[in-house]
């Protein structure tokens, strides 16, 4: 699958607002804030006050599904070394997310 590219702003809008749940969102907004950054799941857990580190890990798989919806790969990256979301991804991510919640779409 694809990444998203520099053409896909409204799918990048349709993802970043698909869910609502404020811990998921908080995740996804964490890895844009920080490109090029590579946090352990448990060091994100704790900058957010979230209970668990694994909630981390929900939040990704949460949002790695609706990516893969609309037919684009996970923009972030992990591995044992933690979670990372390249700078390129990042950008489209905050672009979408500056677009606002009032052209929030389902999947």
């Amino acid at each position: 699958m694809e990444q998203f590219g520099s053409a896909d702003l409204d799918l990048a809008r349709r993802f970043y607002w698909a869910l609502d749940d404020p811990g998921t969102r908080a995740v996804l907004d964490f890895l844009i804030d920080h490109p090029d950054e590579r946090f352990e799941g448990a060091a994100i857990a704790e900058t957010l006050g979230l209970p668990w580190h694994r909630d981390v890990a929900r939040a990704t798989f949460a949002y790695g599904e609706v990516a893969r919806s609309l037919g684009r790969s996970r923009p972030w990256q992990e591995a044992q070394l933690g979670y990372l979301m390249p700078a390129d991804q990042a950008t489209i991510l905050r672009r979408a997310r500056e677009r606002g919640s009032s052209t929030r779409e389902t999947v």
